[in-house]
């Protein structure tokens, strides 16, 4: 009788187990951004004129304000919101560009450009590497 009630167990715990298991392959897997990952990969990768001017805490700020500007154009998310779109969404890098130097502007924090654009093209590095961009668009009709 024992050995009924083993196996009625087992069977009930492996369709739960299939179900999650089935449910998790169909979802599409999510990239973590990791802040320290993220400023290691970039540090190492600018080029040495550029980290003769910028410390690991600018590099990291830059970043920061970097990952807000991709937060609101709505292509990174925080823990917690839904993430999912209905399609390919393009972030100029440039743009990025232009909206770190302005809000560190306007904490008083200047950076030459050049520098930030090595460290916002080193940051689209990491994110190939992690597998969270597609790539470039020359305009956006290439995405019909």
């Amino acid at each position: 009788m024992w050995l009924f009630g083993g196996a009625a167990v087992f069977a009930v715990a492996a369709v739960a187990v299939g179900r999650v298991t089935a449910r998790l392959a169909s979802d599409p897997s999510r990239a973590i951004y990791d802040v320290g990952q993220s400023v290691e990969f970039v540090a190492a990768a600018l080029p040495n004129d550029v980290t003769a001017e910028l410390s690991y805490d600018d590099v990291t700020t830059i970043l920061r304000l970097f990952h807000d500007y991709l937060h609101e154009r709505g292509v990174a998310t925080t823990a917690g919101e839904d993430g999912s779109v209905d399609g390919p969404m393009v972030v100029d890098p440039a743009e990025g560009v232009v909206q770190v130097l302005r809000r560190a502007a306007l904490a008083d924090v200047h950076y030459r450009r050049s520098d930030v654009e090595a460290v916002v093209d080193a940051q689209m590095e990491y994110f190939a590497a992690i597998g969270v961009v597609g790539e470039p668009v020359d305009e956006p009709d290439d995405l019909e």
